[in-house]
């Protein structure tokens, strides 16, 4: 019975086995030449256990020498059998030095050797103290062939797990054992094993996608020690994972988020999984939005930036954050294409992004947007203008004092004053007389941009404060300009007007937050 379960265990074990090459090699026997017969043994036994039924077939009505060169490599490749047989059945001790012997005095050879040991690790009634015995011998004489073997005894989660992976580590398994032993990992329930499996894994450098499998199992399952030993590897740099695979956890498991995966995500290149990352700007969680935010600008993700832009304008609390990664990004030719009308998220937020970043690259483009048909480009086409102090604006903004959008007039007038200073201090004053109240506050806006000197020699006149706005606009420029301001407006006023009705416009404009 014991010659029966050994067969099926090597049987188990054997590679594959072509049925028609063995065929082929068998037929070979029948051959003149013997070197021809002589390859076709080697290449037979070679093969493994896995051909010992199909030959026991070919030894029914082969002709004497066939057979008889049959029985031979029968008999040994029965070999592991019959000395695993005979461990089994001897005292442990006994058994052990019995085999080291044989091994020392090479009458089996290591590949034997590693058959033997495989074969009663594996059987059902192979004692504790037998089986420590036999990893002695695979760790003693580094029989690396045993080691599928150690992994199915640490699948059934036996009681000396540990000793298995020691063992294992012993034997320095191949590359090729990377992918078994990382299917095993999730299964272990000793936490040290599985600890010392997923580094021995590691250093075998398995491919991504059976390690990105193993690290998912675990996030699924309850070690927490196991967890977090698979996330600082990857937060350590000491393996890498795909972004792809990153972003799923992220989405997957948001109690791992902030301290484990951030910084991976964030360092990871995009590939081709760009769009596993852009798609979080869409998310109704803020925490998905900051990381797609902050992934873009870090990997320069150019393609991104509409969408990145867009996501700024649904969320104006993270505009700032926007801001920081347009500024990495560097896609100034990209938003002129916009401001241009070629694709992108909008003219009037491809103007305000080159505003609000300085751009003045873009001022050809903004400057052409001054005459477009839609009131609310012109609008902040012409504020862009100013704050990017756009020189070549100024006989189109001086038009568009005359534009029938408010809107368009006041952001007009206060950019014309930040092109072109002291030049349109007169242009300023005149809109001080404006019917429009807009108009008039732009005014009053504006003036600390052009000259001072001129300014308060306008607005001191008499005929000058018989108007309220004058009078508020003493204030403003008093506020703006601190002591010494207050000092030139007091010298010019004498006693054209009280300094309680000053004080009480200047106490007005200081209650106002953010004036």
């Amino acid at each position: 019975m014991l010659n029966l379960i050994l067969a099926a265990v090597l049987l188990q074990q054997a590679p594959p086995v072509d049925g028609k090459k063995v065929q082929e090699l068998v037929e070979r026997f029948e051959s003149e030449d013997i070197a021809v017969r002589e390859a076709a043994t080697t290449e037979l036994l070679g093969m493994g256990e896995g051909v010992l039924p199909l030959l026991e077939k070919a030894k029914d009505g082969a002709d004497a020498e066939t057979k008889a060169r049959l029985g031979r490599i029968i008999g040994e490749l029965s070999l592991p059998t019959r000395w695993a047989k005979e461990f089994l059945e001897s005292e442990p001790s006994a058994g052990y030095q019995r085999l080291e012997q044989a091994i020392r005095s090479k009458e089996i050879d290591k590949k034997q050797a590693g058959r033997i040991a495989s074969a009663a690790l594996m059987v059902e009634s192979a004692t504790p103290e037998q089986r420590q015995y036999l990893m002695n011998l695979a760790q003693q004489h580094r029989l690396r062939d045993v080691w599928p073997a150690v992994l199915q005894m640490l699948a059934r989660d036996d009681p000396g797990s540990e000793n298995y992976v020691y063992t294992l580590q012993s034997l320095r398994p191949p590359k090729e054992a990377g992918p078994a032993i990382l299917k095993l990992i999730p299964k272990i329930q000793a936490y040290n094993a599985a600890y010392q499996l997923l580094e021995m894994a590691r250093g075998l450098k398995p491919e991504r996608a059976a390690m990105e499998e193993c690290i998912s199992a675990i996030l699924e399952g309850d070690d927490l020690n196991l967890k977090n030993h698979a996330l600082n590897m990857i937060q350590q740099g000491r393996t890498f994972v795909s972004l792809k695979a990153l972003v799923g956890w992220w989405r997957a498991h948001p109690e791992i988020r902030p301290y484990n995966l951030r910084e991976p995500i964030l360092r990871t290149p995009p590939g081709d999984a760009a769009d596993e990352v852009v798609s979080l700007l869409k998310s109704t969680d803020p925490e998905d939005v900051q990381l797609a935010i902050d992934y873009v600008g870090r990997q320069k993700v150019v393609p991104a930036a509409a969408a990145l832009l867009k996501a700024g304008e649904e969320s104006p609390e993270l505009r700032a954050r926007i801001l920081q990664s347009f500024k990495i990004l560097r896609c100034e030719e990209e938003v002129r294409k916009w401001i241009a009308g070629q694709g992108g998220p909008g003219r009037r937020a491809a103007i305000a992004l080159a505003a609000e970043l300085g751009w003045a690259g873009a001022g050809p483009e903004i400057v052409k947007c001054l005459d477009d048909s839609d009131a609310g480009v012109r609008r902040e086409a012409a504020a862009a203008a100013g704050s990017l102090k756009v020189t070549d604006a100024a006989p189109k903004l001086e038009a568009l004092l005359r534009d029938a959008d408010v809107g368009v007039r006041r952001a007009a007038l206060l950019s014309l004053a930040a092109v072109q200073g002291k030049g349109a201090t007169k242009t300023v004053l005149a809109q001080m007389r404006s019917d429009d109240a807009d108009i008039q506050a732009a005014a009053v806006e504006a003036l600390p941009l052009v000259d001072p000197e001129q300014v308060l020699a306008e607005l001191t006149t008499a005929e000058a404060l018989g108007r309220p706005i004058t009078r508020y606009a003493l204030a403003f420029l008093i506020v703006k300009g601190g002591a010494a301001t207050l000092h030139r407006v007091m010298a010019r006023l004498g006693a054209k007007m009280s300094a309680d009705e000053l004080n009480a416009q200047i106490r007005l404009i200081q209650s106002v937050p953010g004036r």
